[in-house]
């Protein structure tokens, strides 16, 4: 998966065009920290969703600057949904 919590790249006008980004309305009913859980926003489903850090393996960091606007518009922005998951499981 790929994903950010950098409210700096969500907000942003590019986040919100090309990340579909939209700011929660809600908190969730439970406290996700007690359950190892992390809330960030999937790039590719364009959603929030929450991340067992327990069993999570961070393969690579992008600084949410022009460097993942670089990265986006050269390796993701034009991927299709098939060529999205072949990415995803790379």
């Amino acid at each position: 998966m790929l994903c950010t919590n950098s409210l700096s790249l969500l907000n942003s006008t590019e986040g919100r065009i090309a990340l579909n980004y939209k700011r929660a309305i809600k908190t969730p009913k439970f406290d996700p920290t007690s359950k190892d859980l992390i809330i960030t926003w999937d790039l590719f489903m364009q959603n929030y969703r929450c991340i067992n850090m327990a069993a999570c393996d961070l393969i690579q960091a992008i600084p949410a600057n022009n460097t993942f606007w670089k990265f986006f518009n050269e390796k993701l922005a034009g991927l299709s949904a098939p060529q999205k998951i072949e990415f995803m499981n790379s």
